[in-house]
């Protein structure tokens, strides 16, 4: 290549270089693809031109490219970790330029004049001295471009640390060049010099600890470690229990840091283990009003510590704290007009329609100090440093250093890390410091779950909570074990670090190199920052933080929340962390018996069961017209469903609405004979709601004559309660009362023993599950004798499911009118389920045929029985096994089965508990064999031996067409089963838009 084109190359490669490093390659190809496919010539010409300089510019660049990562390539024989990681990450951002490339190529076939030669350099420069100098040089290279970004972070820790540093130890623990040591409300002098330095470096030190980590552990580019602020008020709190304990001597403060030490190891030991557990979900189950209210409070807390930072001074609220604020009007007067003034420009800023400007309050902080040297001299104040400091317009310089001496070095450097011993700690203020440690943990874990996300939208990446738990984990027990405060990511300073263009591991690190040199030169720094600049900055994070707790969040809470709010903000405020804590479980507590209460009614519904149906749907004709009379029928079944959490605050008013229904419909045309209390919504029952029902349960009956009593657990596990109330609920409470369900006069012991065997009519499942009762049971039953004396139900009943409640309520309506219907059902089904499990001796098939006609007349009642007959003659005998499936979902549908004896299940297998049973009597694959549909459910047989009478589709379609009448029978029993599928309790209870039809 010639020197001319050697130049204009180097040229343009500048120039793309600036592109790539802008982000503006892919938009290169993606212009140059949309300009290429003009169809005027003349601006053809002029676009091919321009797209050959592209060419030639994007191919010397990704020569460039691809000359460095071949050589690091080269070095990977050495084991770099770090170099690894940057071919790595350099190949994913070149292969894509490659493969654009090749595709630009070949679609404009725009070559540059030397496309022959190879991308990849002829000669190998692999030694270690110029991989060290190339890392070093692109290290350099991206701390200066970020340099701004890095300096600006390190003005705001310095600009933080003064105001906080100056907060973490009580304003009676007087410190250098402090008087006044004993006033009236006590106090004692530190017991080193500097505190305002210990407490500068102490904020620092967390802070560096905090950036480190995040610079290794963090899965973001641009996280801000810092010293976690809002705990500022424990440390106070902590401070005055070691003060109690120990006075204000040395051991004192070997005690404290003992203490800061350890609350810190132990927030890093919850982030970590929430983390490593994958638990990080778990910080958002503290109530958000009661977080909101520590917001609050906090808020006030900064502000009056603000207030001391300012004059020096203990304030409290009361005269002696107003007289406080007018003797130090003139200091307190520069913190008035710098926040006045800021909220001004806020406000300005905000009208104009420029929105948030994150820079605004980190500038205009910084600007206090110059302001306030300049509004000295305006003013004619001119006074020296010490007279100064003696006005307390600055933070005193440490014992032993004039004003006017600068020194870096000094032997307090170090006090962080010796001040614990062990042999002066006070266990004692330890113990009393653990409701403290405790409070400052859990209020510690709200930060993370909102900082991290927020950050993850604000950078637009993909956060990983669990991660960064843990590497919070690292970074607050690291810093305990130092003796460091907490530390988190500080999600503003992280926004403004990343908007000004901070990114990467070397980045960050120089940000915690800076902070490290603050730390040593910072507290010297200090004492020329005047005492409002501290003033201001706590006072307006306290303002912004009591406004976001208690005005911002007026409207977004109810009443009984939004006082909760006020309530720990005030306590927290007057009477301390402890306090607070105290406040705030008891309002979470009242808010939430008072929502119980006040939003969730216990009762869900009252209504009649007149519409609603049970499972049992091929009762005989004649039960189906007593549960359908409106003077005997399901209108006297009295069914409540009850919700949510039964407790001793809303059980009075629960059992109060059921006495008062009760009442109203007693003596009247609706009484209710039985009554169903559906628990099925129920999530928990304390023992006084428990026993309140186990009193309603008497009441009942005694004063509204309720028959009986039918209680739904919604649940196999039973009652939501430790209590044993199924034990209260089925334990008759009385003996049944005249009207009640007793219909022989007389009964031998023989007969009652036969009796209870049936009181409790299960159905099928009873007998099914012990078939030695059922037959002993035959043995004392002659079924030639109606069972007339079939008598009594117990005046309680406990059950698993609605279902099986309804279908008990129906059998006791039935057995008042007539025990013989009843009787006749469970004569049918007790011999068809003993013959199914074992003894089919005991039932013949002529016996199977006669049971099959009485229920296909049953089906088809009012239908002629010859009529009837014709229509079973097309039917023939089936046996199946258990386990065996008579058909599966999807399957074609060819046929419908008649059961007469066994037990089926028709369940969906891709739900798992979704499941029904088939009894003797019922009618399956109706509707498939119908309207040709395919199969719906998975039919299985679950007894030992299953007899059905099976209907195929080609014999019923010749039916339709020999004798149109009797095939519509099969019609007219698709029509009944359908109408009582929707009129099913379980399609109704839950969903009122189901009407009955």
């Amino acid at each position: 290549m010639s020197g001319g084109e050697d130049e204009e190359s180097n040229r343009l490669l500048s120039s793309s270089a600036r592109k790539i490093g802008g982000g503006e390659l892919s938009s290169t190809y993606e212009e140059h693809d949309d300009r290429f496919v003009i169809s005027d010539e003349d601006a053809m010409m002029r676009q091919s031109i321009q797209a050959q300089e592209r060419s030639q510019s994007v191919h010397m660049a990704a020569r460039e490219a691809a000359h460095i990562a071949y050589s690091l390539e080269q070095t990977t024989s050495e084991h770099d970790v770090d170099t690894s990681k940057q071919i790595s990450e350099h190949d994913d951002q070149t292969t894509p330029r490659r493969q654009r490339q090749q595709y630009y190529y070949g679609s404009t076939n725009l070559r540059s004049t030397k496309t022959n030669e190879s991308p990849l350099p002829s000669h190998k420069s692999t030694t270690s001295e110029r991989r060290s100098k190339t890392k070093t040089t692109s290290s350099l290279k991206q701390v200066l471009h970020q340099s701004t970004a890095v300096i600006l972070v390190g003005m705001l820790n310095i600009m933080s640390a003064v105001p906080f540093g100056v907060s973490y130890f009580p304003i009676s623990w007087k410190g250098d060049g402090d008087t006044d040591t004993d006033d009236v409300g006590g106090g004692g002098q530190f017991p080193l010099p500097g505190k305002e330095a210990l407490g500068i470096r102490m904020f620092l030190f967390s802070t560096i600890i905090g950036q480190v980590v995040f610079a290794f552990s963090s899965k973001f580019e641009n996280a801000i470690g810092l010293q976690m602020v809002e705990n500022v008020p424990f440390c106070h709190s902590l401070a005055n229990i070691v003060i109690a304990q120990q006075g204000y001597g040395i051991e004192a403060l070997s005690t404290l840091f003992f203490l800061f030490g350890l609350s810190s190891v132990l927030v890093g030991l919850v982030f970590y283990v929430l983390g490593r557990l994958e638990l990080g979900s778990i910080v958002y189950f503290f109530p958000s009003h009661v977080l909101v209210g520590c917001i609050g409070g906090i808020g006030v807390f900064i502000m009056i510590t603000g207030i001391e930072v300012t004059t020096n001074e203990a304030f409290t609220f009361s005269m002696n704290g107003l007289e406080s604020l007018r003797d130090n009007w003139n200091l307190l007067a520069w913190v008035i007009f710098f926040e006045a003034t800021l909220r001004l420009l806020t406000y300005l800023v905000h009208r104009g329609g420029k929105g948030h400007v994150p820079l605004l309050s980190p500038i205009y902080f910084c600007l206090i100090t110059p302001l306030f040297y300049l509004g000295m001299f305006l003013m004619g104040i001119m006074i020296h440093q010490d007279d100064a400091e003696s006005a307390r317009y600055f933070f005193p310089s440490p014992a032993g250093e004039s004003s006017s001496s600068f020194s870096i070095w000094n032997k307090e450097l170090f006090n962080i890390w010796t001040m614990v011993d062990f042999s002066t700690i006070s266990w004692t203020a330890v113990y009393n410091s653990i409701p403290t440690i405790i409070a400052l943990t859990l209020f510690s874990l709200i930060h993370v779950p909102i900082n991290i996300p927020a950050f993850a939208i604000s950078t637009n990446t993909e956060p990983d909570m669990n991660a960064e738990l843990i590497a919070h984990g690292y970074a607050n027990g690291l810093s305990g074990l130092f003796g460091g405060l907490q530390n988190y990511m500080a999600y503003s300073y992280s926004v403004l670090y990343s908007k000004s263009g901070g990114t990467g591991r070397v980045s960050s690190l120089a940000v915690a190199a800076i902070t490290s040199i603050l730390f040593v030169v910072g507290p010297s720094i200090a004492k020329f920052i005047p005492r409002c600049m501290a003033g201001t900055l706590l006072a307006h994070i306290g303002i912004d933080l009591m406004v976001e707790g208690v005005y911002e969040s007026y409207g977004n809470f109810d009443y009984i929340e939004y006082s909760g709010i006020w309530l720990i903000t005030i306590v927290m405020s007057t009477y301390g962390m402890e306090a607070a804590l105290v406040a705030g479980v008891a309002a979470a507590l009242s808010t939430y018996v008072v929502q119980s209460i006040t939003y969730q009614n216990p009762i869900r519904s009252i209504r009649s069961a007149k519409t609603l149906r049970s499972s049992a749907r091929n009762r005989l004709l004649a039960a189906s017209k007593i549960l359908d009379d409106d003077d005997v029928g399901r209108g006297r079944i009295l069914l409540i469903q009850l919700q949510g959490h039964l407790f001793f605050g809303n059980i009075t008013q629960l059992t109060d609405n059921i006495k008062n229904v009760l009442s109203k419909r007693q003596g009247t045309s609706h009484e209710a004979w039985i009554v169903i209390l559906d628990f099925t919504l129920v999530l928990g029952i304390d023992s006084s709601a428990a026993q309140s029902l186990a009193k309603l349960k008497g009441t009942m009956h005694k004063k509204y004559s309720i028959d009986i009593s039918i209680y739904v657990t919604g649940s196999s596990k039973g009652f939501p309660t430790q209590y044993e109330l199924s034990r209260d609920l089925s334990r008759s409470s009385m003996t049944l009362p005249e009207k009640a369900v007793t219909f022989a006069e007389e009964e031998t012991e023989e007969e009652s023993e036969s009796v209870h065997l049936l009181r409790v009519p299960q159905r099928t499942r009873s007998l099914s599950e012990n078939p030695e009762s059922a037959k002993r049971m035959l043995d004392s039953i002659t079924f030639r004798m109606p069972l007339t004396k079939f008598q009594s139900f117990p005046t309680d009943h406990v059950t698993e499911s609605l279902d099986s409640a309804l279908t008990f309520a129906e059998d006791v309506l039935i057995a008042r009118q007539s025990p013989e219907l009843l009787n006749d059902e469970m004569e049918w089904n007790t011999l068809a389920n003993l013959a199914a499990h074992g003894d089919s001796r005991l039932y013949s098939v002529s016996d199977e045929e006669e049971l099959a006609f009485k229920y296909l007349s049953n089906l088809c009642s009012g239908e002629d029985t010859d009529e009837v007959m014709q229509l079973l003659s097309l039917f023939e005998r089936e046996v199946y096994k258990n386990h065996d499936v008579l058909w599966r979902r999807g399957a074609e549908s060819d046929c419908l089965k008649l059961l007469i004896r066994g037990s089926l299940v028709a369940l969906l297998e891709d739900e798992t508990g979704t499941r029904e049973d088939i009894i003797p009597g019922a009618v399956l694959g109706e509707l498939g064999l119908v309207t040709d549909c395919v199969r719906l459910s998975t039919v299985e047989c679950v007894s030992e031996e299953a007899v059905l009478f099976s209907l195929s589709k080609r014999a019923w379609e010749e039916l339709a067409k020999t004798n149109p009448k009797v095939a519509r029978f099969i019609d007219m029993i698709v029509i009944r089963y359908l109408s009582h599928r929707v009129q099913h309790v379980s399609n109704r209870i839950f969903e009122t838009r189901c009407l009955p039809i």
